[in-house]
């Protein structure tokens, strides 16, 4: 059974490569195929294509491999937990990356401006479809990946807290944003709310709605 999950935590983690590659391959690609006036539209569905394919993909695999781990619990078993939890991680979190930015900002001389987020928001104001991406399909995919496949599979041999501090960095890494003490810090609220409540769905839903929360302040500051 561990090395069936082992395969099963390989596949979702490369899907999530595979995707990431994709979008950025379409992004070259398509300027060969679309007129001028189409490319920027037609890059933003293709990513948006993409991460639902992908997150479909991650959940699809979860569900043939029957990839529960061990301390995990069934969804049916504590809905009323996991949508609580849920939305009190999403407290924590949006907390956990206020003092973080407060950290990067006069200690560590990080600019206020993430320039992940202000793209996304940039984008999202010409097509808010895009919303989709940065507030669900992203979210799950990196679930998944980090918590699930990563904090999940490694807790065994690293502990909670080593599979936590190595899946929240690899977490942060990936994003490219140079805001490394903000994003490792929510994703150690999000590896926490998983294993309090064994279940993936509730760091996904705190992930879900803070990337929703952040883009919405966003857009109404940019508004102003």
């Amino acid at each position: 059974m561990e090395q069936s999950h082992k395969k099963t935590a390989l596949q979702i983690i490369l899907l999530y490569i595979f995707v990431q590659l994709a979008t950025v391959l379409a992004g070259q690609l398509l300027p060969e195929f679309l007129p001028e006036r189409f490319l920027t539209e037609g890059v933003i569905w293709s990513q948006l294509i993409l991460f639902t394919l992908g997150a479909s993909g991650v959940i699809y695999l979860t569900q043939k491999k029957d990839f529960s781990l061990s301390f995990e619990k069934p969804f049916k078993s504590n809905i009323s937990e996991i949508l609580l939890w849920g939305f009190i991680g999403f407290i924590f979190a949006l907390f956990a990356q206020f003092a973080a930015t407060l950290i990067e900002i006069n200690f560590l001389g990080t600019p206020p401006d993430s320039q992940n987020t202000q793209n996304i928001i940039a984008i999202i104001k010409r097509y808010p479809y895009f919303l989709l991406l940065s507030s669900i399909a992203g979210p799950i995919m990196e679930e998944f990946v980090f918590r699930k496949a990563i904090f999940g599979m490694g807790l065994n041999k690293l502990g909670g807290i080593g599979a936590a501090v190595i899946s929240s960095l690899m977490f942060a890494v990936i994003h490219f944003d140079g805001r490394i003490l903000v994003y490792s810090t929510m994703g150690l609220v999000f590896s926490w709310l998983y294993f309090k409540t064994k279940n993936i769905w509730t760091p996904i839903i705190a992930h879900c709605l803070m990337n929703t929360v952040a883009v919405v302040a966003n857009l109404f500051l940019i508004a102003d």
